[in-house]
């Protein structure tokens, strides 16, 4: 089979994933590869067209072996991160962390948007997983990559506010690191509030405080936040009891 044979039946592979003609394009891609075993879009065709045959275990071992033949290639991590995603496969809730990480890595210098939808995917997984520390990391960098491409403050402030979000009720299981990330969410998102005073403003500094009464070595933060929120809402009572309660629980 010649170099022109493969590209041509390299093609008609292709041209049968269009069609949804699936049988065929694993005939096709396996013809190539009894000429060029390593062909490495002969794999991704077979990963493709087995995954639309529902023949997962194919799938994906069809995508592990273009992905060992060209790390650096991008086709056959994302079909493993789209395999993955679509069926409750063995392997998927292992893995797929780890095909999320290495698209990040190549997706980093060239495609920042889909740097960034990647990257709240992986979050979504920490979290389900209850992964703290990895929650708060990949969140705070995604944070920091907006502000690289110049993201507004209403963006960013709805991306601390978020980071708040996914960290509040889990303090308790949080190390050190994970709380002060948490704390300066709330500082941040504070900070970038477009309305002051308002409701959600109000509310976003009533669960700061909260938070903050539950860490015993922040307290001098929790004394400030406190006095922060009286100046503001003058009014609101919440504040003045978490003080009180402070001082009367610490003698």
């Amino acid at each position: 089979m010649s170099s022109k044979e493969v590209k041509t039946a390299l093609k008609s592979a292709r041209d049968a994933i269009r069609n949804k003609e699936y049988k065929e394009a694993l005939k096709h891609c396996k013809t190539v590869l009894k000429q060029e075993k390593n062909n490495y879009n002969a794999w991704v065709f077979i990963g493709v067209a087995a995954a639309e045959l529902e023949q997962p275990d194919q799938a994906q071992g069809a995508y592990k072996k273009a992905a060992e033949l060209e790390p650096d290639q991008l086709l056959a991590w994302q079909g493993l991160a789209s395999l993955y995603e679509k069926c409750n496969h063995i392997n998927a809730k292992d893995d797929l962390p780890g095909v999320y990480q290495k698209l990040l890595d190549l997706y980093e210098s060239v495609d920042k948007q889909k740097w960034c939808d990647v990257c709240k995917k992986l979050v979504d997984l920490y979290y389900q997983e209850k992964k703290h520390v990895e929650v708060a990391q990949t969140w705070h960098k995604l944070i920091k990559t907006r502000q690289e491409e110049g993201a507004d403050n209403q963006e960013l402030h709805q991306l601390w506010k978020k980071l708040t979000q996914l960290l509040a009720e889990s303090t308790e299981d949080q190390n050190n690191e994970t709380q002060q990330l948490l704390l300066a969410a709330f500082e941040n998102a504070l900070d970038l509030s477009d309305k002051i005073p308002s409701e959600d403003h109000q509310v976003l500094y009533r669960q700061f405080i909260h938070c903050l009464s539950k860490f015993p070595h922040e307290t001098a933060r929790l004394k400030k936040a406190c006095e922060g929120m009286i100046n503001i809402y003058p009014t609101v009572q919440y504040p003045l009891e978490v003080l009180c309660l402070h001082l009367i629980e610490s003698g």
